[in-house]
């Protein structure tokens, strides 16, 4: 009798917690929706703040902060599980295992809510395309034609001019080379253009799990609770910087996915570094590429592309088919969800929305 008392007054102390953090949670969300001043003078600034600090304290550790965190806190919650319901057992009642749930359910709302107050708001704020210093808006195909086959053409010339090995094949140095010159792009950026990009952010890091995270088709992840950028080794050396530089603007506060592609291609294109602009112009490219309707402009820039170009895009694709599989379609059909619940309808396919950025920036620098 006793022990059900004391596990109901826990059940209505939890209960308690889980309204009280779930309102403010969503008083907070409110705020940055309906306030375009709240949300970028204040929720944006203060998030980048945080985020900094966070990701600088953990820029200590040569290994993922994140995953080892992870870890940790999973054996621990399975460890309280067991040892709940050998509590429940012996005392011939699931009120020590009621306690363990409500536990979780607390844990877990703590969990979202410090994740909207770190850094899951900025999906609220104004897009990145009403900020952008250039003029965007639709344009046709022809448009789009031309902005494909300038990156094809700034693809083609930073191709020759990175090392390779005696197969063809990309040698810059790795994922420890690639780190700290994909950091150098984005802390030059905020530079660059000061109102845009604020802040700066240290070299992402590589995971243990790299295959967990192939099998599951993520290519990066960024973690708020720790400031860390992750990137999958599983990608080849032309696609880890702009895909480094894509984690770094989500650091930046740079949540929706076409933002982030575009922060991360703009920091490319004003790196010194060829392996760095030959990746951002892969990452352009391969998305006009993939916007263009009409069959026979794809076929025409397909041809035009270099050997050393196709044979970059044919590695990247055999080193990620080795893990296609279910998973793959699991994880893409839940990220869309989890897209869609952040404020971007379109899904996945919002990764694509960089496209109208992209024309912009081209008829900016060449018209």
């Amino acid at each position: 009798m006793f022990l059900k008392r004391r596990v109901l007054r826990h059940i209505l102390h939890s209960g308690i917690a889980i309204i009280a953090i779930a309102m403010v949670t969503a008083a907070l969300i409110t705020a940055v929706r309906v306030s375009e001043g709240f949300a970028l003078r204040v929720y944006t600034p203060f998030s980048r703040t945080v985020s900094g600090w966070i990701g600088f304290l953990f820029s200590f550790t040569s290994f993922s902060a994140a995953e080892f965190i992870l870890y940790t806190l999973t054996a621990a919650l399975l460890l309280y599980f067991l040892l709940s319901l050998s509590a429940s057992i012996r005392a011939h009642g699931g009120w020590p295992l009621l306690r363990w749930g409500f536990d979780l359910l607390l844990a877990a709302v703590i969990f979202v809510a410090l994740f909207f107050a770190l850094w899951g708001c900025n999906y609220f704020v104004p897009k990145l395309e009403t900020r952008f210093p250039f003029r965007t808006g639709p344009q046709p195909e022809e448009v789009l034609f031309e902005t494909a086959q300038w990156h094809l053409d700034q693809a083609s010339l930073f191709a020759g001019q990175i090392n390779r090995d005696e197969t063809g094949a990309p040698d810059e140095g790795g994922f420890e080379a690639l780190a700290p010159k994909a950091a150098e792009a984005v802390n030059a950026l905020a530079a660059r253009f000061p109102r845009l990009v604020k802040g700066a952010v240290s070299p992402p890091k590589r995971v243990v799990a790299y295959e967990a995270l192939g099998y599951l088709g993520i290519s990066g992840v960024y973690v708020p609770f720790t400031g860390e950028c992750h990137v999958n080794t599983v990608s080849t050396e032309p696609f880890l910087p702009s895909t480094m530089c894509h984690e770094l603007a989500h650091r930046l506060g740079f949540a929706p996915e076409e933002d982030a592609n575009m922060i991360a291609y703009l920091a490319c294109a004003e790196s010194g570094d060829a392996i760095v602009r030959y990746s951002g112009e892969l990452l352009a490219f391969n998305y006009c590429y993939s916007a263009l309707s009409d069959p026979e402009n794809r076929a025409l820039l397909w041809a035009r592309l270099p050997q050393t170009v196709r044979d970059d895009f044919a590695g990247s694709r055999e080193a990620w088919e080795r893990y296609e599989g279910p998973l793959q379609e699991v994880s893409a059909s839940v990220n869309n969800t989890y897209l869609q619940a952040m404020s971007q309808p379109e899904g996945i396919k919002s990764y694509g929305r960089v496209v109208d950025m992209l024309i912009a920036y081209y008829l900016e620098k060449n018209l």
